[in-house]
């Protein structure tokens, strides 16, 4: 693994420091956690604008992806993916 370094405001770095400090972490863990917690909060954003984009250019496109979608996802919730992705669960 490679290292670097970032420079960051004292206060930001402060803050960091005594988040991390509460859960037991390193400052680098709480990094790397929270890089990750962005990059899928960054994902699902895009998802819903493409979402958006799609409804507003093309209602018939959209209309279509909706009833395709109500076919693969009928019948009874999957348990043992909600129980494999935690994390996307509301």
């Amino acid at each position: 693994m490679s290292v670097t370094t970032i420079k960051v405001d004292s206060a930001v770095r402060d803050r960091l420091a005594g988040i991390a400090r509460a859960r037991g972490v390193t400052m680098s863990g709480l990094l790397e956690q929270e890089s990750r917690r962005l990059e899928v909060e960054q994902y699902w954003s895009e998802v819903e604008a493409a979402h958006r984009r799609m409804q507003r250019d093309d209602p018939g496109g959209w209309d279509d992806y909706i009833a395709e979608l109500a076919e693969v996802t009928a019948g009874e919730p999957d348990a043992s993916a909600a129980e494999e992705w935690p994390e996307y669960n509301g």
